[in-house]
């Protein structure tokens, strides 16, 4: 198959960003009018905002869509203003995972749209620089568009920096033109285990972004998720009942119901950087200087290391003699956690849920 010119690609594509996530892991400063699409990671423009600009001009504003959650559309409404048209801002009625949300923002975009290639991304990644990311965007979708015949989803694999126990991994195949098959998969290793692929070499990160046609979407829904396939055309019609009908819809992940079932999944190697910024550890990854530290605000940082501080800008926040603390300040509440335990700030949003400190959340 003759492979597409950048002005095809540009007239066949489309983008699907995923912003569901509430990110409680990012509390104090992601709240459940402000989610973690919505935080900033340099106090000028949102993780969305980068988003839907680096997917330009790959992909024109008005074939890039937001799916959300209903009831942050308003919420969501004033952030995508002036960045996409306010009817590419789709709502799902309730949460119901990627594989729902994926399968029903797909048939939505088909509906408008037409047949054609769909990137699925998150909202919520950290990714530099944005014209690599185009790059390996591109050459992830003229593969897609190249295998259609065989049913591929193409999804971006992204090599590891280091033995990750958060990340899901794949094991890189056969060679494809423009990527290579996909071996397996295996999501969240032990440390020796992610110690052992990284020495490989065989292994990358998977970025939870799928390249696809909408037939080839279709094909895999109707292998794997049937049931899920025959509810799209009242969803997508809002018929009478839609939103029950949704709501009533059980599937776990996209990687789960589809990717890990299927035996047409290739990928290609990311030439970006990447970072999911799962966590304030995360982020402190991503952000760190050359002394080790990640500061944002009015932050005085004496004899400390390997701290993220991000002051709210109303007053001085000083440390000294610190490290592998993470301290975020903002208005109503104050955060000091140790850096390696990040991971279970979502259990202190649980216990102010018991608590009914529900004003904090």
């Amino acid at each position: 198959m003759k492979e597409l010119s950048t002005r095809a690609l540009r007239q066949q594509s489309s983008a699907l960003i995923i912003a569901g996530g509430f990110g409680a892991r990012f509390w104090p400063a992601a709240r459940a009018g402000r989610p973690k699409p919505l935080f900033s990671l340099n106090g000028r423009t949102s993780l969305l905002d980068d988003t839907i600009a680096r997917m330009q001009p790959l992909i024109a504003p008005e074939r890039i869509f937001v799916l959300v959650p209903s009831e942050l559309e308003d919420v969501f409404a004033g952030a995508v203003r002036d960045r996409i048209p306010r009817a590419n801002l789709l709502l799902e009625p309730e949460r119901r995972g990627t594989a729902v949300a994926i399968a029903y923002g797909c048939a939505i975009i088909k509906s408008r749209l037409g047949e054609g290639l769909i990137a699925v991304v998150p909202a919520d990644h950290y990714i530099h620089p944005a014209a690599a990311f185009r790059h390996t965007m591109a050459a992830g979708l003229r593969l897609a568009a190249r295998r259609n015949s065989d049913g591929s989803i193409v999804i971006i694999g992204v090599p590891p920096t280091r033995p990750d126990t958060g990340y899901g991994y794949l094991e890189t195949g056969a060679r494809l033109q423009g990527g290579f098959k996909v071996r397996k998969f295996v999501e969240k290793p032990a440390l020796t285990a992610a110690r052992s692929m990284l020495r490989s070499g065989k292994f990358l990160w998977n970025a939870g972004m799928f390249l696809m046609s909408t037939a080839t979407l279709e094909s895999e829904l109707a292998r794997h998720c049937p049931r899920l396939l025959a509810a799209l055309p009242t969803l997508v019609s809002q018929a009478e009942g839609w939103e029950q009908l949704y709501k009533g819809l059980k599937f776990d992940s996209f990687d789960y119901e589809v990717i890990e079932k299927s035996r047409n999944v290739a990928a290609v190697r990311a030439a970006f950087s990447w970072n999911d910024v799962g966590s304030w550890d995360g982020l402190w990854q991503t952000l760190r200087d050359g002394a080790g530290n990640a500061l944002s605000g009015t932050v005085v940082a004496m004899d400390s290391k390997q701290v993220l501080a991000r002051g709210d800008g109303r007053r001085l926040m000083v440390l000294l003699g610190v490290e592998d603390l993470v301290v975020v300040d903002t208005p109503d509440a104050l955060l000091v956690v140790s850096r390696g335990r990040t991971q279970d700030v979502k259990q202190v949003v649980k216990e102010l849920r018991r608590r009914r400190l529900t004003g904090y959340l």
